[in-house]
């Protein structure tokens, strides 16, 4: 299991309605976006793998009303 914090996160919608994440906050920062990865569906909500600008990798995950995030993956230079 994850652990996920409730967090924010800026996105539009597609016309499709899938959330595209342009930021999200973490430790009191504001991190860009750099990439989208896969995306799926649970019984909980949307989850998506997001790449940040510093090379972080998020699992995002959504309601519809609260975001979480979750720390997956981080470059050598974090460790």
């Amino acid at each position: 299991m994850r652990d996920f914090r409730v967090t924010e996160v800026e996105a539009t919608l597609t016309a499709k309605g899938w959330p595209l994440p342009y930021s999200l906050q973490w430790d009191g920062e504001t991190l860009p976006v750099a990439e989208r990865g896969r995306r799926w569906h649970t019984e909980d909500g949307l989850h998506m793998l997001v790449l940040v600008d510093d090379g972080r990798v998020f699992e995002l995950h959504t309601n519809g009303a609260v975001w979480r995030a979750a720390l997956i993956s981080t470059p050598y230079r974090f460790v």
